[in-house]
């Protein structure tokens, strides 16, 4: 097996725009990189008005965007088995990656973090965007061949004190602090102008139609899931040169501060929406669709439930207050429930057997 110590190589920068730099292990510090410049184990990436590229050994690709910064906590690779191990950190700004054979062969070693979140992926595209407070923005992306032909695997995101599943391209999730639970999975309303500026498509370096397509369906069976068809990407803005092994162009800002300013503001709003719905959905008695029982008892509210799979709550909650309740009860969830007008108390009910 190949194992990475520091002073090994692990991975070129194959695009490089502007200025990075990297901080190595052992104290030196490499200012303005240039393209095909040698990455090791435990590099920190720092770009300032850059962009940078890395292609990996085993074909895992990771794009950082401008005034972002990436450590690379731990690369195991062995070319004969085409398996190992792969530790990431973003720890700010905007990280792209795309999945190589690790995450093919030995997904249960790859293991993405933000300062707030865990990413476990299996064999496919992401982003993730970090702001100054260490609130983490996770979207799944395609993984599209250059034919047009899209799969979408699945990752996991965690915090201390929960899990989300993300499944469907555009779908994302927010995690605002360690302790705080992941937003239920939002489908991004992507047009036709940013799906092109998000995707990278994958090209082998000497091109045959045959073999693309064999390439293609390779990784539709892997991740167990039909090709996506986005019509977008027969445009002639993502033909790419044939004899480039990945096709993308860091001059385009695929991830642009505006870009980004946009999902967060529509993420925003779709989750004031979901939080204003779930608000409306309050009953006094049994709520049939969520199994919830609010009972009025002069000066308390009586709110439980039972899941019929032995967990069962029950709260007497004085009516003089107010109190917006979050429930994760087995497989059951539920956010910001409000029992009174302003819900000034926050309750958090965590149970399983």
């Amino acid at each position: 097996m190949l194992h990475s110590p520091v002073y090994a190589k692990i991975g070129d920068v194959i695009e490089q725009k502007g200025v990075t730099n990297i901080d190595r292990k052992d104290g030196k510090k490499f200012e303005s990189i240039k393209k095909d410049f040698d990455v090791e184990s435990y590099d920190t990436i720092k770009t300032q008005n850059g962009r940078t590229a890395i292609q990996f050994v085993d074909e895992t690709r990771v794009d950082v965007t401008e005034n972002s910064k990436l450590v690379i906590d731990e690369f195991v690779f062995d070319p004969n088995s085409k398996s190992g191990t792969l530790s990431l950190k973003a720890s700010f700004g905007t990280v792209r990656y795309a999945s190589g054979q690790i995450a093919k062969n030995s997904r249960q070693n790859v293991k993405i973090r933000t300062p707030t979140a865990v990413v476990g992926v299996r064999g496919t595209d992401f982003s993730m965007t970090v702001d100054e407070t260490g609130s983490s923005m996770i979207i799944l992306l395609p993984s599209c061949n250059s034919f047009g032909q899209c799969v979408v695997g699945e990752i996991s995101v965690e915090s201390d004190i929960g899990t989300v599943i993300l499944n469907q391209a555009f779908q994302a999730t927010i995690v605002e602090t360690a302790k705080s639970q992941p937003t239920n999975p939002l489908k991004l309303d992507i047009d036709e102008s940013l799906i092109g500026n998000l995707l990278i498509i994958r090209r082998p370096v000497e091109f045959d139609e045959e073999e693309e397509k064999e390439r293609a369906q390779g990784l539709a069976d892997f991740l167990g899931i039909d090709f996506l068809e986005f019509d977008q990407l027969d445009k002639d803005e993502l033909a790419l040169d044939e004899k480039e092994t990945w096709g993308t162009d860091l001059d385009i800002d695929f991830l642009s501060n505006a870009f980004l300013y946009d999902v967060l503001e529509q993420l925003n709003e779709m989750l004031d929406a979901q939080m204003k719905g779930e608000t409306i959905k309050v009953t006094v008695g049994k709520d049939p669709t969520t199994g919830l029982e609010l009972y009025d008892q002069t000066s308390n509210w009586l709110f439980r439930r039972d899941d019929g799979a032995g967990n069962v709550f029950e709260l007497k909650l004085n009516k003089s207050n107010t109190y917006n309740v979050d429930v994760k009860q087995g497989s059951f969830e539920i956010y910001d429930y409000r029992i009174g007008e302003s819900g000034s108390n926050e309750i958090s009910i965590i149970q399983s057997q």
